[in-house]
């Protein structure tokens, strides 16, 4: 097994590493190389004894600062549901016989939430203020992981750096429903790296991932990360304590996961419904029929939308597509992940009086610069270890960054859904930085005996 796991990580590396040819403005990352020198002085130099506290109030202040800034327009799936959360407000459950909720009835867990707050206080902001709450925690998360894996030094540089990395900024004005399913998520990682394996931390993280399915429809990715994680380390002496856990995870997670459908199809949301059936919608098929459209990329599109749902032969479509445009899929699995992981999007402005051309222009070359240097640091943490094994807790994060490339590699992507992806690559992102700052000490110290042996 350890062979094949030394193995599955040159091929990780070499997966990561053909991605970098394809970034996009790569003079850009001269803009940020700077950011990180002085990061990495700053917490050489710093004495923060209370650091978790720090940088929560430290990210909060910059993601407030951000929401107040920036002006990002509720556009498209997020408006939709900040509509049916105010039409909930007033008892009004019409929109569960819209196209939307017919088609992607999973989505009614933001609703719900956001209902929830905006009965408390029927504004927006207090919406963008709790993502910035679950945001700031994400960096503490990050944090917390990081210092299981490199030095204090190292892991303090790392989250630092995330308060810099703008997209996450960004997306807590856009009302997405990635912010609570990602905290819950890093939550689970560091529950795997840090607490003994047991019955009742089994129990938690199953409720942690069935809360983050309640929100987004993504748990199911983590939870076979957890299964490959498992059998990678199955032993003699512990396979029945292993598998026992496991199967206490998994009855969980599916028990409450099922619990929560069937309470929603009995709940007042499906009263007046026409098809009452529709909370138990598959839209599956349409993930991997729009994942694999090489015209598009794979992205979200609407010529796919009105084929695809003013049909009942779903299946027959996706084997059509298939029988046709095989061919084009290495070329277009390779576009599809240089999108995900190397590229992100932009829908914002400052103010009116501001030159909001140039400042726009300025934040997308930074983000970019910002990005390409994250993703250049991330693959040389991926590069294995020689001669001895891999730490544990390193290969879950590498199982789980396997599992998204692999799976997005044949269903629907958008460079919004790397926001997630990114927060795990920041987790290995200290591994690099050390590997990096180890060759520049060895070359100095060379350098330096060079000189000391001309000068006998």
């Amino acid at each position: 097994m350890k062979k094949l796991i030394k193995v599955a990580e040159y091929i990780l590396f070499v997966m990561f590493f053909v991605l970098l040819f394809f970034e996009k403005q790569k003079l850009s990352i001269l803009l940020t190389i700077p950011v990180l020198l002085f990061l990495y002085w700053y917490q050489k130099k710093a004495k923060i004894k209370n650091y978790p506290l720090f940088l929560f109030i430290i990210s909060f202040l910059i993601r407030l600062v951000s929401i107040l800034i920036l002006k990002v327009e509720v556009a498209d799936d997020f408006k939709t549901m900040l509509e049916a959360s105010r039409s909930l407000l007033q008892l009004d459950v019409s929109f569960m016989n819209g196209f939307y909720f017919q088609t992607y009835p999973f989505q009614l867990g933001l609703v719900l939430y956001q209902a929830l707050l905006l009965k408390i206080v029927n504004y927006t902001i207090l919406l963008k203020i709790m993502n910035s709450i679950f945001t700031s925690l994400i960096v503490v998360i990050i944090y917390c992981i990081s210092k299981k894996l490199v030095k204090e030094e190292t892991a303090r540089t790392v989250s630092f750096a995330y308060l810099f990395y703008l997209y996450p900024l960004y997306l807590n004005s856009v009302l997405t429903n990635q912010h609570i399913p990602a905290l819950l998520t890093l939550i689970v990682v560091y529950l795997l790296i840090t607490k003994e394996e047991n019955w009742k931390n089994s129990i938690l993280i199953a409720f942690l991932l069935a809360l983050a399915n309640f929100f987004r429809t993504e748990s199911i990715i983590i939870i076979l990360g957890i299964i490959v994680y498992t059998i990678c380390y199955l032993k003699k002496d512990n396979y029945k304590n292993e598998l026992m856990n496991l199967g206490i995870l998994l009855l969980t997670y599916f028990a409450l996961t099922t619990l929560t459908s069937q309470i929603l199809l009995v709940s007042p949301l499906n009263k007046g419904v026409e098809n009452k059936e529709s909370l138990n919608k598959n839209v599956t098929l349409w993930k991997f029929y729009c994942g694999l459209n090489d015209e598009h990329n794979g992205i979200y599109n609407e010529e796919d939308v009105e084929r695809y749902f003013s049909t009942n032969q779903e299946k027959e479509l996706l084997k059509e597509r298939i029988q046709l445009d095989y061919k084009k899929f290495p070329v277009l699995f390779l576009k599809k992940e240089v999108i995900l992981w190397t590229q992100t999007n932009y829908d914002l402005r400052i103010t009116n009086d501001w030159n909001t051309s140039k400042i726009y222009e300025w934040i997308l070359n930074y983000n970019q610069g910002f990005l390409n240097l994250m993703m250049i640091v991330f693959v040389i943490s991926l590069f294995p270890v020689k001669k001895k094994e891999e730490d544990s807790k390193i290969i879950l994060i590498k199982i789980l960054l396997a599992l998204y490339y692999g799976i997005y590699l044949f269903i629907e992507i958008s460079p919004r859904y790397a926001y997630n992806l990114h927060m795990l690559c920041f987790l290995l992102l200290g591994i690099g930085l050390e590997r990096i700052i180890c060759k520049c000490n060895q070359l100095y110290t060379k350098n330096n005996q060079k000189l000391v042996e001309r000068n006998r």
